[in-house]
């Protein structure tokens, strides 16, 4: 038997790559942009390469700007943008530095690709072994012929102090030899190739189809990047068009264009990876939701997806569509035995690598990567906990359903003990989650959060709030070196000094504390996963639901029932 598949792969807007400008006859008597990123290092190195220059080329003006923000873009940044454009109009040509980590040096190169596009000369310092990922944000801001003079200079994002020892060993040993390398990238005439506007590559393959046996179309999907080689349900003419009757919107219905690659996640693309991961139209609408959480602003999709650190999305339910799907919420929910928990999760990363446009050691350069890159789906208790549901406190009502996402660093197990001093006291001890506003999503069991409710905790603000304030750690284990010069202060507390004697807040900002009340009802359980605060939610959206939703649900009951597990 052969199918005929449609391409997960999305369309980008653009429908042509933009050309390099032409470059400077000479650095003589010119004025030349010096453009950083938002961590400290970066103009110190700049100001390294200037003085290089000037030994040569005597007669040149720098002029210096830095973008101090994390995971933005200049271009969809209304405050800074005037700034941007005002600075670039008084340089001739600009040597951007450094990209020196996964997300930074992508979001590097779309700045720096920007600059291109605004029609000045530009070169990019890129640190080596992840070329990809600045080649990547470059692509994805259509000027692939941005040009990178690559350096092995390590991420100093880290290092004890940005001083003349540092300076002396790491910066100029490093990056001054390759400065005639950064001065042929704003002079050396362009190739015809860099010269010429082309179509965007990425465009050719989201209308393709391909026809042929199942074990062909795996295959032939799994060479494309478009799968990890698992198998997958085709995604048919048929198959799609049944899966579209999941939502009352048009398939051409564009729910967010998804970063890095700016991918137009239609209805139609969410419904082939919902196809492809074997969902139930009933799936359609938490996917639909999903994929506007990831655009919200609490969730800077980027600094996950493509971090050279790993990190793993969580999405937690809430509402009636918990039930009407089989989502688990309790015994073993963390584990993708039963349908929904296990299929909406491999949609979701289907989107992420065909929509978004993130694949292995290309846009994600997670050095170890995570077990856990694919994420869990599993829904809220609301029968048996003590509190009112979790999206209540965004604005929702308990008649609404909705996800929330989090992205989050790790699992941490826990022994919580018995009494509720023991269960509250193990909340104040996940592992060091570090970065700059660091969170930490906390899955409870109704008999955890029960004893938290006799304790006098009302609700989850009051447990947030006790957290916050308790969860501590020796201040000198906080990176104030990293957060002072990388314009990453605390938001809501002022930053603590290296005193042996002080000991400092663990998480900066309660809010990015989740409190999901979820799993066993054998006794006080419970699953950490610090991180998720930098970047990483909580974005919690309602979930639509068609005209025909109760229709749907009974059409696909069946699917929704557990397995009647064979006993022996």
């Amino acid at each position: 038997m052969e199918y005929t598949v449609l391409s997960p792969w999305a369309e980008v807007s653009a429908e042509r790559t933009t050309p390099l400008n032409p470059r400077l006859d000479t650095l003589e008597g010119k004025t030349i942009g010096m453009f950083s990123h938002f961590k400290g290092h970066s103009p110190l190195i700049l100001k390294e390469i200037e003085k290089e220059i000037l030994k040569t080329v005597t007669n040149v003006k720098f002029s210096y700007l830095q973008y101090p923000k994390d995971t933005r873009e200049v271009k969809d940044d209304p405050e800074f943008l005037p700034v941007f454009r005002e600075w670039l109009a008084g340089v001739d040509g600009v040597i951007a530095a450094y990209g020196d980590a996964g997300s930074c040096c992508m979001y590097h190169a779309f700045n720096t690709a920007f600059v291109e596009q605004c029609g000045k000369p530009a070169v990019m310092l890129q640190k080596a072994d992840i070329l990809s990922s600045a080649q990547g944000g470059a692509n994805a801001r259509h000027v692939p012929s941005l040009r990178f003079v690559l350096c092995k200079m390590p991420d100093s994002s880290f290092v004890p102090a940005l001083d003349e020892e540092w300076l002396n060993t790491v910066v100029r040993p490093l990056t001054l030899p390759l400065v005639p390398q950064l001065i042929e990238g704003l002079t050396k005439p362009l190739t015809e190739e860099e010269a010429s506007s082309k179509p965007i590559v990425a465009n050719q393959y989201a209308k393709e189809t391909f026809t042929g046996t199942l074990a062909e179309v795996q295959q032939f999907f799994y060479h494309r990047g478009y799968t990890n080689g698992e198998a997958f349900v085709p995604p048919t003419r048929e198959a799609v068009d049944e899966m579209l009757t999941g939502t009352d919107l048009p398939a051409d219905t564009v729910i967010a264009e998804l970063p890095p690659m700016g991918g137009k996640a239609t209805v139609e693309k969410i419904a082939i990876a919902a196809v492809m991961a074997g969902c139930n139209p009933t799936h359609m609408p938490i996917l639909i939701a999903a994929v506007k959480g990831m655009v919200d602003p609490a969730i800077h999709l980027v600094g996950w997806t493509c971090s050279v650190a790993g990190f793993a999305p969580i999405m937690m339910v809430n509402g009636h569509i918990r039930k009407d799907i089989g989502l688990n919420c309790g015994n073993n929910l963390l584990s993708p035995y039963f349908k929904a928990n296990n299929v909406i999760p491999k949609a979701f990363s289907y989107i992420i690598a065909n929509i978004s446009g993130v694949r292995p050691s290309l846009e994600d350069n997670a050095y170890t990567g995570h077990e856990m890159r694919f994420g869990v789906c599993f829904g809220e208790d609301e029968e048996n906990s003590p509190w009112e549901p979790y999206h209540t406190q965004f604005g929702l009502t308990k008649d609404d359903c909705a996800v929330t996402l989090v992205w989050a660093h790790h699992r941490q197990f826990v022994i919580p003990g018995k009494s509720p001093k023991e269960v509250l006291h193990s909340m104040l001890t996940p592992d060091d989650p570090g970065a700059f506003d660091p969170g930490c999503t906390y899955v409870i069991s109704p008999v955890w959060a029960k004893m938290l409710k006799d304790l006098g905790f009302k609700d989850r603000a009051q447990v947030q709030e006790y957290i916050g304030e308790y969860a501590r750690k020796p201040a000198g284990n906080a990176s104030t070196r990293w957060m002072e010069d990388n314009n990453h202060m605390p938001k809501y507390v002022p930053l603590p000094k290296q005193d042996p004697d002080v000991y400092a807040r663990k998480f900066w900002d309660k809010h990015h504390l989740n409190l999901f009340v979820a799993g066993t009802m054998g006794g006080p359980r419970a699953c950490f996963y610090p991180g998720g605060g930098d970047h990483g939610g909580p974005a919690t959206i309602k979930i639509e639901l068609p005209k025909n939703w109760d229709k749907l649900v009974k059409k696909y009951s069946d699917q929704a029932r557990r397995p009647d597990f064979i006993k022996y």
